[in-house]
């Protein structure tokens, strides 16, 4: 749906931050938080509002106070005590893990060995080998798992993906892709992403979602890492990461695609600013397309695609559809998955093999990084 049957600008924020709570279905979802995070109202909080199939029921926080006032901030009815209590609670369906990626692993498993679903934010383990034990666990407990790379489940995103890939169904040849979110150093020094123990580092903040959207609009895997630069910030961690990985597939054999990812950028330069919005770009033999802002394209994002014979710059019209969040629509997915749909027939599912693989070329890029995989 393009852009002028959508909800304008104004209207699609809004929609992201509900005001009230629409009344909840009977067999709603009951889903409970780990930690009184920042992420989490925009994850879940406010898209939750919005669906009548799913409510935030309860939040747990070590300190049990923090819990307390970050419920009552968010209208969140119930707290727990600790993660253990609100995990083995039985009167609780789900469990959203924002935790830092260093307790992605210990909480997620400890939530399906109780039958929980997990909503798990990214990157999903601090290595691969950690994703394949919860994912396998998952299996075996028939439990909905799924790594939260919102951007995937956006309408816009699902449209450029299918842009290209019938461009290369009809035997075109993709030669180069390029995924960059780069930006200035809005964190402290001692934030957790920059937390070797907590498993910190670019490559597990946004370097993750570049590397997986290379993978998911391509539709290629990554064979070998050419090279990787990291920019080191303190020992072990990478503040800024450009790397070249080798893709194979079913298509475009010899395709190659490039990530950059910072947040350590000069604030008083002008590139910093100029590439502030993340972009993807794709190169055909014949075509180069683009999607500005993809990570993010509820507020606003472009999709272009140029002739390299003539140069001729085609703007394609804006996806909005309904105007939801990326997070909304991770979340109906979700919802959906745990009823009992096919996640096969969502699109942009985030499967196990795929949640694998991502952390495995993760895991690989530190490794030619000379950097150690995160424990």
């Amino acid at each position: 749906m393009a852009s002028t049957a959508s909800p304008n600008f104004f209207a699609r924020l809004r929609m992201a931050k509900p005001k009230t709570t629409c009344s909840k279905n009977p067999d709603a979802l009951r889903i409970g938080i780990l930690g009184a995070a920042n992420i989490a109202p925009t994850a879940l909080i406010n898209p939750a509002k919005s669906m009548k199939s799913i409510i935030v029921v309860s939040v747990a926080a070590r300190d049990q106070e923090k819990a307390k006032a970050y419920a009552k901030t968010h209208d969140i009815p119930n707290t727990h005590p600790s993660y253990d209590a609100i995990i083995n609670d039985p009167e609780i369906d789900c469990i959203y893990n924002p935790l830092p990626n260093g307790l992605h692993f210990e909480w997620t498993r400890k939530a399906l060995e109780a039958g929980k679903h997990v909503l798990l934010e990214k990157p999903a383990t601090s290595n691969a080998a950690q994703t394949k034990i919860l994912f396998d666990l998952a299996k075996a407990k028939n439990r909905v798992l799924l790594e939260a790379f919102h951007y995937r489940f956006h309408p816009a995103s699902i449209f450029f993906r299918q842009l290209l890939q019938d461009h290369i169904a009809e035997g075109h040849v993709l030669q180069k892709v390029e995924s960059i979110m780069s930006w200035p150093s809005f964190f402290p020094k001692d934030d957790i992403r920059f937390n070797f123990a907590l498993a910190g580092g670019i490559m597990m903040d946004c370097g993750c979602y570049t590397l997986n959207s290379i993978r998911y609009f391509s539709g290629l895997e990554v064979e070998s890492v050419q090279e990787a630069r990291p920019k080191i910030v303190s020992p072990e961690i990478d503040g800024r990461m450009d790397a070249v990985v080798n893709l194979s597939g079913s298509h475009s054999p010899g395709a190659i695609g490039k990530l950059t990812a910072s947040l350590t950028n000069p604030y008083f330069s002008i590139d910093t600013w100029r590439n502030i919005l993340p972009s993807f770009t794709a190169e055909t033999d014949t075509k180069i397309f683009t999607f500005g802002v993809f990570v993010m394209p509820t507020a606003y994002h472009y999709i272009t695609v140029k002739d390299k014979a003539t140069g001729k710059v085609e703007n394609l019209p804006k996806v909005y559809a309904e105007g939801y969040s990326t997070y909304r629509y991770q979340l109906e997915a979700f919802v959906s998955a745990v009823k009992g749909a096919n996640t096969d027939s969502i699109p942009g599912w985030v499967s196990a093999e795929d949640s694998f693989k991502n952390m495995t070329a993760v895991d690989d890029i530190y490794r030619s990084a000379g950097l150690k995989i995160r424990e």
